[in-house]
């Protein structure tokens, strides 16, 4: 399937969950998520959809707050409502920070470009960090024995790529750039051939320490802020709930 035919197909398929599934407030954002999301996507990947909504502020106030966070199966997806989105933006979530990095089937509201013409501040040492605690976490997990992001406890293709992909764009948040979602040229190849168990587990494993050792070097010398911009985000807030008052 050509480019021009994968993002077409994606589009459709982000209209087509936006047309089925109720979110319980205004959508700020929604995104194709998951392999199809970064270019990685298998003949037999599930599409999974990723969304931010924003509740009536009437609704916020009251004793039935609306829920943090909402998903479902059939699409498989997962949503959160404004404030929520901040918190895990501020901490630096890797899902949550690729949000504003996603240039392709994504539906976005004014309040989202008003957001994306700031998101730098939100590439920060914290976000480097979460980034590399999850790899490390799921290294340790895998020698244990324990639950991994996509098998029980054992080596799989697709948890190895997945792994490697957060370090590599750990890695360019450390370097001074911007994560890269949409993965092409000799990352993809790369992340290809371990998804496609062309490269052997201890390789990778090795591929991800070293990763890891280069991105606490990095760290050491990075002129990164240490957190994101919690004054802008929380007038964004602000300005969302004043909107949303009389909804």
């Amino acid at each position: 399937m050509g480019k021009a035919m994968i993002g077409e197909t994606m589009r459709q398929q982000l209209g087509q969950f936006l047309d089925t599934v109720q979110l319980p407030g205004r959508v700020l954002f929604a995104k194709v998520w998951g392999s199809w999301s970064h270019n990685t996507q298998m003949p037999t990947s599930d599409v999974d959809y990723l969304a931010v909504y924003a509740s009536p502020t009437a609704v916020v106030l009251s004793l039935s707050p609306p829920p943090d966070t909402v998903d479902g199966k059939g699409p498989d997806y997962q949503a959160h409502e404004a404030r929520k989105f901040c918190e895990l933006l501020l901490k630096g979530n890797p899902a949550i920070l690729e949000m504003l990095y996603t240039d392709r089937a994504f539906q976005g509201s004014d309040e989202w470009a008003a957001l994306l013409a700031h998101r730098d501040r939100f590439l920060t040492k914290r976000a480097v960090n979460q980034y590399v605690g999850y790899a490390r976490g799921q290294l340790q997990k895998l020698f244990k024995g324990s639950y991994l992001h996509t098998s029980g406890g054992e080596y799989s293709e697709k948890w190895a790529y997945h792994l490697v992909r957060i370090l590599l764009d750990a890695k360019r948040i450390a370097e001074g750039f911007e994560p890269i979602v949409w993965k092409e040229g000799a990352e993809r190849d790369l992340l290809m051939q371990i998804r496609g168990g062309t490269l052997a587990p201890d390789r990778v494993e090795a591929m991800a320490r070293q990763l890891m050792a280069e991105i606490e070097s990095l760290l050491e010398q990075s002129s990164l802020p240490e957190q994101g911009d919690r004054t802008f985000l929380n007038q964004w807030l602000l300005d969302i709930r004043r909107r949303e008052f009389h909804s």
